[in-house]
């Protein structure tokens, strides 16, 4: 797969990850920026991927196929570090080598679990939002299960008069 010089920007697609049979990949010369996801790993047909002169930074996650291969498949990222680089990787900023408790997985692309966050909330909004109506106002609750009933009687009736016409 060859885009290099198309003037891609952003963060590498992850969607790429998913050709488990890929086995060549030369992404250099766009502007692509953040981090080498941990699942360029997983492509055990790749062969020499090239991703230089980008504006990735952060470490080259650790992996054997990553480490063995020539720097120049990195050049031109002055801000990525590790293995096979030169550039030595120091603390991330605003994170304490020390104390991980604030770090997260940079490949996933989650910075915070506002996701999980919202689904949350969502549900409980929706939830009350439907049920709490119907345990405070009483002629929704009537209504509600009443429609409730007549849904389950047709149901039970179209049933019924398919069975008979099918013996």
């Amino acid at each position: 797969m060859n885009h290099n010089g198309n003037n891609f920007s952003g963060n590498i697609p992850t969607q790429i990850f998913n050709l488990k049979n890929l086995e060549a990949l030369d992404l250099s010369r766009n502007a692509l920026s953040g981090n080498i996801p941990s699942s360029l790993a997983s492509l055990h047909f790749l062969h020499d991927p090239n991703v230089s002169y980008n504006d990735l930074r952060r470490p080259i996650p650790t992996s054997t196929q990553l480490q063995s291969l020539n720097a120049s498949a990195f050049e031109g990222n002055p801000k990525l570090c590790g293995a096979p680089v030169p550039n030595e990787c120091g603390p991330i900023k605003g994170i304490d080598s020390a104390n991980k408790k604030n770090n997260y997985d940079v490949d996933s692309g989650h910075q915070l679990p506002w996701f999980y966050i919202s689904v949350v909330l969502g549900f409980i909004v929706g939830f009350w939002g439907v049920c709490g109506s119907l345990i405070i106002k009483r002629t929704w609750r009537h209504s509600y299960f009443q429609f409730i009933d007549n849904v389950q009687d047709s149901v039970y009736m179209m049933m019924t008069v398919s069975m008979n016409r099918m013996k």
